[in-house]
């Protein structure tokens, strides 16, 4: 059986459409919230693992902390979660073939470029994503079973022409 390794960012992090839209489709067992905010506050990791569905393993960790705790997931199938792409970017150096990445859900803000109908991108966060793309294929998409939207032209984006 395929394993599915995905990381994912969704600003929203864990919630009803990645329970039953990723979790639960791909019957994943390891879940991870890469995140400073949740890592620190109780409440909030007390919130995510009550969601989760019973079974599924969830790892919350901090940005720095998670290329070591990524070795007790990294063979197993896994949805990692990053609230944003500089969070995604800041661990580039995990990613392999094995793992599909996913822009699921970057909310409107002001100075953002609307790229999909759940996908705010500001200028930054374009060129970083133009660089990981280099190197590795990236897909926006809400739910798995959907047609992704292929990021193949940030960079015309970039110089204006879109």
């Amino acid at each position: 059986m395929k394993k599915h390794r995905i990381f994912r960012v969704d600003d929203r992090l864990i919630h009803g459409q990645v329970i039953e839209g990723w979790i639960k489709y791909y019957k994943l067992s390891n879940t991870s919230i890469v995140n400073d905010k949740v890592y620190a506050d109780p409440i909030q990791q007390m919130i995510y693992r009550s969601v989760v569905p019973k079974g599924v393993n969830i790892l919350i960790s901090t940005i720095k902390s998670f290329e070591n705790e990524f070795l007790k997931i990294k063979n197993d199938d896994f949805l990692v979660l990053f609230e944003s792409i500089q969070d995604l970017y800041t661990c580039r150096k995990l990613i392999d073939d094995s793992i599909e990445v996913n822009i699921g859900c970057i909310a409107n803000r002001p100075h953002k470029h609307q790229i999909s109908d759940t996908v705010f991108l500001d200028i930054s966060e374009i060129k970083l994503l133009c660089e990981l793309r280099e190197e590795h294929n990236i897909s926006i998409k809400k739910l798995p079973w959907e047609t992704s939207i292929e990021i193949l032209n940030f960079n015309k984006l970039l110089d204006g022409n879109l």
